[in-house]
């Protein structure tokens, strides 16, 4: 029978049915589409991660041969899909990759690494003995700096504030600049 043969009320039916199984299929899918921006706080950590990384001194064996800085992420995270939007800017005139490293971690040519609070087991010796041991490594995972990491993003009052472990950055010669520490928070 044709379509325009049903009577008007098993048509309206038949079409309410197949817009509720859309719709049932678009929420079955997640919240929304894999294209959708990441949250506002994610990508504001990751803007403030490339502002961050200005006011850093690698050893000069470790970004002489660089054209690009290296800006690995490990884990999944929105800040993760956040950072992957800001690949190709340039920070001292060098092109920012964003690199995403699975398991084993493996951090050879990576400048700085950051940490999703995905990620578990996280230790000094994980972080830099994976590849490149002068890796800035941050996240915002509870107590990162008391697992090794360097620089720890933290919310505090609707705020993202840092906080900056120096002995690890001192260790792995990574030299963080006076304007950064003023506005860190410093734990040794």
């Amino acid at each position: 029978m044709p379509l325009t043969d049903l009577p008007l009320s098993l048509f309206r039916r038949t079409l309410g049915c197949v817009g509720l199984c859309i719709a049932l299929l678009w929420s079955s899918l997640g919240a929304g589409p894999a294209w959708a921006e990441p949250p506002r706080e994610a990508r504001i950590k990751a803007v403030l991660i490339l502002r961050l990384l200005k006011f850093v001194d690698w050893p000069a064996d470790n970004t002489a041969r660089a054209e690009s800085l290296q800006v690995c992420t490990w884990g999944e995270s929105p800040t993760e899909a956040a950072l992957q939007s800001l690949q190709g800017q340039k920070i001292r005139e060098r092109e920012i990759r964003i690199r995403k490293l699975g398991t084993p971690l493996d951090t050879r040519g990576c400048h700085a690494l950051f940490v999703s609070d995905s990620a578990r087991d996280v230790t000094p010796a994980l972080l830099y003995n994976s590849g490149s041991s002068a890796v800035l490594t941050i996240s915002d995972m509870p107590d990162f700096n008391k697992r090794g990491g360097i620089i720890n993003l933290v919310r505090q009052d609707n705020r993202i504030s840092f906080e900056i472990q120096l002995r690890y950055a001192r260790e792995h010669g990574l030299q963080i600049g006076a304007p950064l520490l003023e506005l860190a928070r410093v734990v040794d």
